[in-house]
């Protein structure tokens, strides 16, 4: 346990970005034997060198990690490593994933069931209806659903979400600075439903950098990303542009040509991007089946321990399907439950590999 505080010094050491962090780790094995290291044997690491390896010595000596748990305590703040098994699954599996999350609130395991939404600030009334509603419909079909908590398209997506389920929000700053200062309510809702994220050490103020880097976070949480509205040179063709290098789905809403807020989606349908006109042109070009089967294989001892330890409304539901394939509406008959929950609940347990479901929107219970 002791060992993970070495983690929290590695993430402020001065210009090592997660690419020199994986070398480091590649070559010593563990964030502790780095910190440890000789200069001598710091320059043995591609790309470290002479001068890297020096400015390592220096910085060392000025972080003191003990303060650094200290103070994420006082925040209630919690951390996941790369070495960590309840790291998100899809996240670790980009190119370069950060070595560290902060987060309040908590990530589950279900939270790979997941979209992000984004969209620009200066929306319009329309983008504001068309999120808000799209979050809030998705959430209540059992997605998590992730933003940036910026003002405008990301704001009223969380929104949407906590009326129906969960959410998390991705900062491009410290946890302990909020950004925008007007969505602080908004914050602490999240964290009672879900969870709010950074890559970033406490105190980091919101850089215009950090913004990208924090895109390639919302992107590589979720199985698609959904852009709603986008100026042509908007951010949210950025994390669109992640999602897809990171093998992820991108959706966009169509939008009214004469707005400048609608030249990004329309550009990325031209481009190939998916054309959203109801939620099932979303759930039907999404690769649940291939992302869970992935999971059985690389995350089967997780997956056990989840197995046992079903929620009561889990449990009433999974009693109720049969090795006989059942449609969605029959289940729906012999629940007092609304359709919702059930959509919810159903999604769950597939995560947790328990049902599967078939075409015509059947399920039946695994061998």
């Amino acid at each position: 346990m002791n060992n993970r505080k070495y983690w929290l010094g590695l993430i402020k050491l001065h210009n090592l970005g997660p690419k020199l962090i994986k070398n480091l780790l590649e070559y010593f094995g563990d964030a502790k034997d780095i910190w440890m290291a000789s200069q001598q044997k710091l320059c043995q690491v591609p790309l470290i060198g002479k001068k890297r390896s020096q400015q390592i010595i220096k910085d060392r000596e000025s972080i003191d990690l003990n303060f650094e748990v200290q103070r994420l305590k006082n925040h209630q703040i919690n951390y996941l490593t790369l070495n960590d098994e309840e790291y998100p699954y899809l996240l670790k599996n980009i190119h370069d994933p950060p070595p560290v999350l902060f987060y309040k609130g908590d990530i589950k395991l279900e939270d790979i069931i997941s979209l992000s939404i984004v969209g620009s600030r200066k929306c319009t009334n329309y983008g504001q209806k068309i999120a808000k509603r799209l979050a809030k419909v998705l959430a209540k079909r059992g997605f998590t659903i992730v933003s940036g908590l910026a003002r405008g398209i990301d704001t009223v997506s969380h929104q949407g979400a906590l009326e129906a389920g969960r959410t998390m929000a991705v900062l491009g700053s410290g946890l302990d600075v909020i950004y925008p200062p007007e969505n602080e309510e908004l914050m602490s809702n999240i964290t009672q439903q879900g969870a709010v994220i950074s890559s970033f050490p406490l105190a980091t103020p919101p850089h215009g950098g950090n913004f990208p880097k924090r895109n390639r976070i919302i992107s590589g949480l979720t199985l698609g990303t959904i852009v709603v509205e986008a100026t042509k040179k908007s951010g949210s063709l950025i994390t669109a542009n992640y999602a897809l290098n990171q093998g992820r789905e991108v959706f966009a809403i169509p939008g009214d040509i004469t707005k400048k807020q609608s030249f990004g989606t329309n550009n990325l349908i031209q481009k190939g991007a998916k054309l959203i006109q109801e939620i099932d042109d979303i759930i039907s070009e999404l690769p649940l089946e291939d992302w869970l089967e992935l999971i059985g294989v690389e995350d089967s001892l997780k997956k056990k321990e989840v197995d046992i330890e079903l929620s009561d409304l889990e449990s009433k539901v999974y009693n109720k399907i049969s090795s006989t394939s059942q449609e969605f509406n029959e289940i729906l008959k012999m629940i007092d439950i609304s359709a919702g929950q059930l959509n919810s609940t159903l999604l769950k347990l597939e995560v947790k590999g328990l049902i599967t479901q078939l075409a015509g929107n059947r399920f039946v219970l695994n061998d």
